[in-house]
């Protein structure tokens, strides 16, 4: 039983390594590449494996096809519980929110405290906590064709998966609320526009310039990186003193790594750094 969960796993979740990059594609197209809980389990299990090792320097995820990057949840999926009777029950009060919690939020918390740069390469539609994942990536770039959705009003739900944490950070609490009350469709030219992603490119050139990218952050000085984007991560959060602390010990930390050291004495000797990632 468990070895064909881990087949359907690897059918849904394709992984492969390529020049440092990991390449995660979510494949359940006919449901709109949305995640089942398994599938979302070993997209954040994926997410904490590349912490604290130097094998893997960057990540790309994407959706297979071209309709979809992912839609949110397979609603169509079993829930689950913990019920252990046997029994179908309504959930009782606190299931919800713990299934929030180790759900859709941990795998935001998973993307954003990732310890490599994560690009999402948007091919298609991104709607509800698909467009979260998206923009909880470091780097989005989107194909012309994309868009993305805060489709939870048309359900009557509350956004979730830290949509209400990181859109306003984006593109401002005012945009936010227009984006989640009416849940219109936003093109990739008016995301661009916004600020919801880096790039807008042809759908032809969305693999190239994402492997672009995700190759050079592959190459580049890994801690420097890891650095910034927690520190920057940090100052969504806190006031200008607190920050002033991370800076430094970040600054602090960093200056005992190789690639720090390098950099400095390939700039002495007006050369190219040669980057280690540690």
């Amino acid at each position: 039983m468990g070895e064909k969960s881990e087949s359907n796993i690897e059918k849904s979740i394709k992984f492969r390594v390529e020049k440092k990059v990991a390449w995660i594609t979510i494949d359940n197209q006919e449901k709109g590449n949305g995640l089942t809980p398994d599938m979302r389990n070993h997209l954040i299990d994926l997410f904490e494996s590349f912490n604290g090792q130097f094998k893997i320097r960057s990540a790309v995820i994407t959706g297979a096809g071209e309709k979809f990057f992912c839609t949110g949840a397979d609603l169509s999926a079993p829930r689950q519980n913990n019920d252990q009777t046997g029994e179908t029950l309504e959930p009782i009060t606190g299931e919800i929110r713990r299934m929030m919690l180790d759900g859709s939020i941990k795998l935001m918390n998973s993307v954003l405290d990732c310890e490599i740069p994560v690009i999402a390469a948007v091919n298609g539609t991104a709607a509800g906590i698909g467009s979260h994942l998206a923009f909880c990536s470091d780097l989005v770039v989107a194909a012309e064709t994309a868009r993305f959705i805060e489709i939870f009003a048309r359900r009557g739900l509350v956004p979730d998966g830290l949509g209400a944490w990181i859109l306003p950070r984006l593109i401002g609490i005012q945009k936010t609320k227009e984006l989640m009350f009416f849940a219109d469709d936003v093109s990739a030219e008016e995301a661009l526009r916004l600020g919801l992603c880096n790039r807008s490119v042809p759908e032809a050139e969305l693999v190239t310039k994402s492997r672009e990218w995700a190759e050079r952050l592959a190459e580049g000085p890994s801690r420097s990186y890891m650095f910034t984007k927690w520190m920057l991560n940090k100052s969504l959060d806190v006031d200008r003193v607190t920050l002033a602390e991370y800076e430094a010990w970040a600054v602090e930390v960093n200056a005992s790594t190789h690639d720090s050291k390098e950099g400095v004495v390939s700039f002495k000797e007006k050369r190219n750094p040669e980057w280690k990632g540690y």
